[in-house]
């Protein structure tokens, strides 16, 4: 199954969700604290079944808990099974350009939606949004500070992202923001002034949600494909991995120098950052680990003939020594005992002298008689 092509269409995209709230608008207030930065350091992780949890050095799970959130043969599994759940995890650091790689399955299931966007302090934002009940396409979106007026949705053709892993790409910089699906372009948008492109360090968001769920309005369960039938559910998002990178490079954290919103404002404060520390920070144990598992089956066998043909001469030489020492054993025990023949050949012969009255002095080596 791939994903090729595009259809743009504006189908109920004003209702498409837009994050409208944000802790500390920089637009608004010009003493907010700096973002902290990935900078040098590459986030590149792949979930599977032995995954524990959403690391939290590099997650904050806003939304759900440990019993939403599991791991399985395919990756991390974000799930709803009834009114008013959703599962969202943003990251610990912010990017200012950069790229975003996901490789993940969508929920299946009406009014259900699979997402993962890019979110600034100043609301930018750039979108995948995945409606469940929708097998042929995939919708892309942005907004320019939280302008939910703002008509940008574009749909893709894509084939069941419901029914396998597919891997949905943003690679965003100062010139222009590409949403790539399953290798191929599917959308270029060109730089426009502050508001009408994002351009502000954002913070990495993913989960699922219910767009129609009775609760919400009408418009946003319309946009989203009908009302969800929780009979139907649970529903699970699976997130197989995610891979980021941030265009800034010794970068500790960004600032904002203004309340302008323009990137020509946010200072990148060097060092280096938090996640970047963490993320180089990799025991020999963990190194060796990685590097074994990107090995070659056939490497992986030559190395384990190796290492048992290493282990076969160790038997070897084991075995060896200890013949020696077993033959060496056995000359021992042969002089032992010959020396305890001769030893109770003279006490016989002590016995039967001191019988006749004489005593026998041949255990002294002088073989004379008294």
């Amino acid at each position: 199954m791939s994903c090729a092509g595009l259809i743009s269409f504006a189908l109920f995209a004003g209702y498409a969700a837009a994050q409208t709230f944000s802790l500390c608008n920089p637009l608004h207030n010009a003493s907010c604290p700096n973002d902290p930065a990935l900078g040098s350091g590459i986030y590149n992780q792949t979930f599977t079944s032995t995954s524990a949890e959403l690391n939290p050095n590099f997650w904050n799970v806003t939304s759900g808990n440990a019993e939403t959130i599991s791991f399985g043969q395919n990756g991390a599994e974000l799930m709803i099974a009834k009114s008013g759940d959703s599962v969202t995890a943003e990251s610990t650091f912010y990017i200012m350009y950069g790229q975003v790689e996901v490789i993940m399955q969508a929920a299946a299931g009406q009014g259900i939606i699979s997402t993962f966007d890019l979110i600034s302090d100043d609301l930018d934002e750039i979108d995948i949004e995945i409606m469940g009940g929708n097998t042929s396409f995939v919708e892309s979106n942005w907004y320019g500070w939280g302008n939910t007026s703002q008509y940008n949705a574009v749909y893709h053709e894509c084939d069941g992202p419901q029914n396998g892993l597919h891997n949905y790409t943003l690679v965003w910089s100062k010139d222009e923001i590409q949403w790539i699906i399953d290798g191929a372009v599917a959308r270029t948008l060109p730089y426009d002034k502050p508001g009408q492109y994002p351009q502000t360090p954002s913070m990495l968001k993913f989960g699922i949600w219910a767009g129609g769920d009775a609760k919400q309005p009408n418009g946003t369960i319309e946009w989203a494909g009908g009302l969800t039938d929780w009979s139907k559910g649970p529903f699970t998002m699976t997130v197989q991995s995610i891979k980021i990178t941030d265009a800034s490079t010794n970068t500790s954290s960004y600032t904002y120098g203004d309340t302008t919103g323009s990137y020509q404002s946010i200072k990148a404060n060097p060092g280096d950052s938090a996640a970047y520390k963490l993320i180089s920070k990799k025991t020999t144990i963990e190194s060796a680990k990685e590097s074994w598992n990107g090995l070659s089956d056939t490497a992986k066998i030559g190395i384990g003939c190796g290492i048992g043909g290493a282990f076969a001469l160790l038997i070897i030489v084991y075995t060896a020594v200890c013949i020696v020492q077993r033959k060496r054993g056995r000359a021992e025990k042969a002089v032992a005992d010959k020396q305890w023949n001769e030893h109770t050949e003279e006490l016989m012969e002590y016995r039967s002298q001191m019988a006749k009255g004489q005593f026998a002095v041949s255990h002294m080596g002088h073989g004379e008689k008294f």
